[in-house]
């Protein structure tokens, strides 16, 4: 208890001192205005869908494996990549304040920026709620709040974001308890791309049913009338014997006739490397990188290579939508701004780096024990 009571109160100082950034600190106003547009809402006639909820849920993309494969590059990419704060006069860094550094104390920021980045994905539209504020009125803590608890009260045209509820309760407008919206770049795979991920889905039941039942469909018909106990005790029979041998005996009194494909004849596994690069496709990542059909082995070079290209076309709306969100004043002091550090995630191969380290140590652009730090070279006394 005593520990959790320092933490609380190093938090508050921490938070009360960030704000002496900022000329002249401004309230916290973290209200629906923030997010004035429903821009993901089912009611936009400019956003799919046009009205009800989205055609597909987020438990059900989750059992297609490319989409599942696409969620977990893309969002825990972005939830394990460093927030900085920098000052906009200079790029120069500032400490990075409790909040954004660890929204929720009871869970890693990891998770927590992993799950915003998901629903901004999924949904384009995803939430926080204040725990805690520090002397200025802006948030010291928040959880998370799954985008499917939200509910908005719109205007009459249903375009202006008159004020939010969780679990069907308002909630307030600022203060505690009063949600942080992120707003995403577009209305959400799960709203635009619904019908190509249910088409996945329904793919990936159709193997299952000839993993249960791994021949074509037959029918069974007898040259006697049987009543409908005995047929469902061939049919029983049929199948498990099915499971443990392809080969079978009938009796002059069973005919067999084959009915629709087997596996190979519906090319199921084309089908599905055809869907995992459609889902490849709404996604906006490689091919490659869900379908498993890389034309060459990666090295140092090109690994480098294709992890810029991740970032530039796959994160970067959503990584803004995040970092501008978080840079607003309600959040961030003025004068000051919030973004990923994408150093590590960057670093190239040591011969690069070394490259690199002879060019600009030369001109000044970098001192031998800057390079040194970089390198994680620093003697630190022990």
């Amino acid at each position: 208890m005593l520990d959790n009571l320092t933490e609380t109160r190093n938090n508050r100082i921490v938070g009360f001192l960030f704000n002496f950034i900022d000329e002249k600190p401004v309230a916290n106003k973290i209200d629906a205005a923030v997010a004035p547009y429903n821009l993901s809402g089912q009611t936009n006639p400019y956003f799919f869908p046009t009205t009800g909820s989205p055609l597909i849920t987020r438990q059900q993309a989750m059992q297609v494996p490319a989409v599942a494969r696409a969620r977990q590059i893309i969002c825990a990419s972005i939830g394990t990549l460093p927030l900085e704060v920098r000052r906009e006069s200079n790029n120069s860094k500032v400490t990075t304040p409790p909040f954004i550094r660890q929204p929720d104390p009871r869970m890693p920021a990891s998770v927590v920026y992993t799950y915003l980045a998901e629903e901004l994905l999924f949904y384009g539209e995803a939430y926080l709620r204040i725990l805690e504020l520090d002397t200025a009125g802006r948030p010291l803590s928040a959880e998370w709040i799954s985008k499917t608890r939200i509910t908005k009260k719109l205007d009459a045209r249903n375009y202006t974001v008159l004020h939010y509820e969780l679990d069907g309760l308002k909630v307030p407008d600022t203060g505690l308890g009063s949600l942080i919206p992120f707003t995403g770049l577009d209305e959400g795979v799960l709203n635009r791309a619904g019908t190509t991920i249910l088409a996945a889905l329904a793919l990936e039941r159709a193997v299952k049913r000839y993993a249960d039942e791994p021949v074509p469909h037959v029918i069974l018909k007898s040259n006697m009338p049987l009543p409908k106990e005995r047929v469902t005790a061939l049919l029983d029979a049929w199948k498990s014997a099915r499971q443990q041998r392809s080969t079978a005996f009938i009796n002059d009194t069973i005919d067999f006739e084959k009915i629709g494909f087997n596996p190979a004849e519906l090319t199921l596994n084309e089908a599905r490397q055809y869907m995992a690069t459609e889902i490849a496709r709404l996604m906006n990542i490689p091919e490659w990188y869900v379908a498993g059909n890389s034309s060459g082995s990666m090295t140092y070079s090109n690994v480098t290579t294709e992890r810029r290209a991740l970032v530039d076309f796959s994160l970067r709306p959503i990584m803004t939508a995040i970092e501008q969100r978080l840079s607003d004043i309600d959040i961030t002091p003025r004068g000051s701004f919030v973004r990923f550090d994408l150093d590590d995630f960057y670093r190239g191969n040591p011969l690069e780096r070394a490259d690199i380290y002879t060019k600009l140590v030369p001109l000044g652009i970098l001192t031998i024990e800057e390079a040194r730090m970089m390198e994680d070279l620093v003697d630190n006394g022990n």
